[in-house]
C-alpha cells in the first residue's frame, strides 16, 4: 500500500524519481501516457452524455480520486517506488517554496503569463505541450497575479460541513461539503488555486501542468479526512441511486469502469501520511 507525503517532506530521491517517473509516462508512445491523462481531463470537464463527471456535480471528488489513481499506476508502472505526492497549499504558500523549487516542479512563467523559467519542466524541449487548449507548446504560470490561497481556517470549516451535497447537485448547489471544496460556495478551495497558480493551471487543459495532481492530491486528502470524521461508506455520498441525470452512488464514472461506490474507500490502496 502506498503512502502519499507532503511535497515539503519529500527526500532528493523521491523528488527526481516523481520527476522522473512523470518525463518516462510523457515519452511513452503508446497506452495512457501523460497526454492521455490531459485529453480525457479535457473531454470529461464538462457534460458527457447528459452527465457532469469531473467538474460541478456530485461526482468531482470521486472521479478526481479514480483519475489520480490512475496516474499513480502509471507512473509506477515506471517506477514502483512512485506515490503521488500532495501540495497543501494551507502550508506552504510560497511561488519560489514546495512544490516551486528547481529541483522539482520548478517556478513561476516569464512577465505575465509566460513560459516557466526553471526546473524539470522549463521549455518545451524539457516538457512539450502536447494537448492543449492553446497554441503554446511550453508549460505556462503566472503564479499569485490572481487570487488568494485557502487558509487553514478555510479548510476546516469545510471538514465540518457534514452532508456531502445538495440537490441540484451542481455549482448552484447553496449546501454541502463538496461545493465549498469544489468552488461553487465559499470558501472556495479547490478553484482558488488553479486561478492563483495560473497559465495553463486555469484552463481547461490545466493537467499539463505537473502541479495539477500535487494540487489535487490534496483536495483529495482533504476528502479523505472528511470521510474519516463522517464515514467511508456509500450511504455518506448523495445522491443516492436513481437520480436522473447525476452519477449517483450506484453509477459508473466514465471513463474508468468503477462505480462511484468502489471509489469510497481507498484505505486499502493508499493513505496520507
Amino acid at each position: 500500500m502506498g503512502t502519499r507525503k507532503s511535497v515539503a517532506a519529500l527526500t532528493a530521491t523521491e523528488k527526481a524519481n516523481f520527476v522522473a517517473a512523470l518525463k518516462a509516462l510523457k515519452a511513452q508512445t503508446s497506452g495512457r501516457n501523460y497526454d492521455w491523462f490531459v485529453r480525457t481531463h479535457m473531454d470529461y470537464f464538462n457534460n458527457v452524455n447528459g452527465h457532469n463527471y469531473a467538474h460541478m456535480s456530485s461526482s468531482f471528488l470521486p472521479w478526481h480520486r479514480q483519475y489520480l489513481l490512475e496516474l499513480e499506476n502509471a507512473l509506477k508502472a515506471h517506477n514502483s517506488a512512485v506515490d503521488l505526492p500532495y501540495w497543501n497549499w494551507t502550508a506552504n504558500r510560497s511561488t519560489t517554496g514546495p512544490p516551486f523549487t528547481s529541483d522539482f516542479m520548478g517556478g513561476n512563467g516569464s512577465g505575465g503569463n509566460g513560459p516557466v523559467t526553471t526546473g524539470p519542466f522549463a521549455g518545451s524541449t524539457r516538457w512539450r505541450i502536447n494537448v492543449s487548449a492553446t497554441s503554446s507548446t511550453s508549460l505556462r504560470r503566472a503564479m499569485a497575479l490572481r487570487g488568494s490561497l485557502p487558509t487553514t481556517s478555510d479548510a476546516d470549516s469545510v471538514m465540518g460541513v457534514s452532508t456531502y451535497d445538495a440537490s441540484p447537485w451542481g455549482s448552484s448547489s447553496s449546501s454541502g461539503m463538496r461545493n465549498r471544496v469544489e468552488g461553487g460556495l465559499a470558501p472556495n478551495l479547490h478553484n482558488r488555486i488553479h486561478v492563483w497558480v495560473g497559465g495553463h493551471m486555469a484552463q481547461i487543459d490545466s493537467p499539463n501542468d505537473p502541479v495539477f495532481f500535487l494540487h489535487h492530491c490534496n483536495v483529495d486528502r482533504l476528502y479523505h479526512l472528511w470521510q474519516t470524521r463522517w464515514g467511508f461508506g456509500a450511504d455518506r455520498y448523495l445522491p443516492g441511486g436513481g437520480v436522473a441525470n447525476v452519477v449517483d452512488v450506484n453509477e459508473t464514472l466514465v471513463p474508468f469502469g468503477v462505480t462511484v461506490a468502489s471509489t469510497l474507500d481507498h484505505r486499502g490502496l493508499y493513505t496520507y501520511a
